[in-house]
């Protein structure tokens, strides 16, 4: 996988009501410009940013930006800095980071 493939099976469950699948095959188009959208914010966040400040930042809802972070991760361009921050639901979340090879996917 990389930055501009989107493998709709992974993003339903095996056996997933019609529902889930539809909003799969919906959402796919969308979600190669997702990815870009929440690296390029986080490569403009120096600190860092959970997935709740980073929907946020680009204007979408978290649970589109979560998985997009966690694609993201499987493919080398963002990691975990291994701080954690309080939500607005009072949970602990992951502050993510953009790595080097994300900016040089950026930058190239």
């Amino acid at each position: 996988m990389n930055i501009n493939q989107v493998d709709i099976k992974k993003m339903h469950h095996r056996q997933g009501p019609d529902t889930e699948r539809e909003a799969a095959v919906r959402i796919a188009s969308k979600v190669v410009g997702l990815r870009r959208k929440v690296l390029e914010a986080l490569a403009n966040c120096t600190q860092g940013a959970t997935g709740e400040q980073l929907a946020a930042i680009i204007d979408e809802w978290l649970y589109s930006v979560k998985p997009r972070l966690t694609e993201l991760s499987r493919l080398g361009l963002v990691e975990d800095s291994g701080e954690r921050l309080v939500n607005s639901r009072k949970r602990r979340e992951i502050v993510w980071t953009i790595t080097n090879k994300g900016m040089e996917l950026l930058n190239g």
